[in-house]
């Protein structure tokens, strides 16, 4: 197959475990960007958090943000596509998190509201909870990913209603897995087929308009660029991924990813500290042949 768009989560895939891009990974882009090939980054992450790990890799077409609610060119700033929740339900779902101790994030086009006093201090303290496995570079990529960008701090969740005052892109919920389980129930039973709910932190949820998936993402690119899903080549690591990876051409999910992602994806590479996503590029877009999959490090799981 002639494949001709790439699309890479970031966390997990992209990134190593210490949020660094290796010169490997960055040289195997370069390349495949040389033979003509689409490259774009499909994440959860807040557009802001996004736009600057996309500009260092040299993405060549619009990227795909809050898990495919938010697709823009992340050099003009184009927004070409963009489907927020509904603001009314946004509220109600808010409304409804009433006294549960879940931690709450409104994604925003352009910023974020933090049910919170203190985003940074927040980001902060989690920062310091792993900041031993981190590099220098790593420690600048975190705080820059996660730490800097516009917040709105509300001081509480109920406090974040006010600030709700255009349609969000997305609202993300944190918590004890029990609190997230009961409150994932509130949502089944009151806001049926009214929001999409996904994951791609242990105990966090991401709650976005119906029908919103990585996969919607990729299918209003492959629009825009004039070309087929069959052409399409998409590497992840979690569940967030899952539905690109079956929407795919070519799903692949990394070494690192759970079992549950490996058992959709068309073929398993190496981990993201092993340079998965350099072995995938050397089979699927520089012609290493079937017979040396596994000296690759990449296994077919069909």
């Amino acid at each position: 197959m002639d494949y001709k768009l790439l699309a890479v989560d970031i966390d997990g895939t992209l990134v190593s475990s210490q949020y660094t891009l290796t010169k490997s990974v960055k040289r195997a882009l370069a390349e495949i960007k040389n033979k003509g090939v689409f490259l774009t980054l499909a994440t959860g992450r807040f557009y802001g958090s996004a736009s600057a790990i996309a500009k260092e890799v040299g993405i060549n077409v619009p990227m795909i943000a809050n898990d495919g609610a938010q697709i823009q060119d992340v050099y003009t700033g184009e927004l070409i596509h963009f489907r927020p929740l509904d603001i009314e339900i946004a509220r109600e779902i808010v409304k409804n998190l009433g006294d549960y101790p879940l931690e709450l994030q409104v994604f925003l086009k352009n910023c974020k509201i933090f049910g919170g006093r203190n985003y940074r201090m927040v980001q902060l303290k989690k920062f310091l909870r792993r900041r031993r496995i981190l590099n220098f570079r790593g420690v600048y990529n975190y705080l820059r990913d996660f730490g800097a960008g516009p917040v709105i701090n509300a001081g509480s969740n109920m406090g974040v209603l006010k600030y709700i005052t255009e349609p969000p892109v997305k609202l993300v919920l944190s918590g004890k897995p029990e609190v997230m389980e009961e409150f994932r129930r509130v949502l089944e039973e009151r806001f049926s087929g009214m929001v999409s709910t996904t994951s791609a932190i242990k105990n966090y949820m991401d709650i976005l308009a119906p029908g919103v998936s990585k996969a919607y993402g990729l299918e209003i690119l492959t629009r825009y660029l004039d070309i087929s899903r069959n052409q399409i080549v998409a590497v992840g690591d979690n569940y967030n991924d899952l539905e690109m990876i079956e929407y795919a051409g070519l799903g692949v999910a990394m070494g690192n990813a759970p079992d549950a992602v490996k058992e959709k994806a068309d073929f398993i590479t190496d981990s993201n500290d092993n340079d998965g996503l350099v072995k995938v590029i050397s089979v699927f877009f520089n012609g290493i042949s079937g017979t040396k999959l596994k000296s690759a490090g990449i296994e077919h799981s069909i």
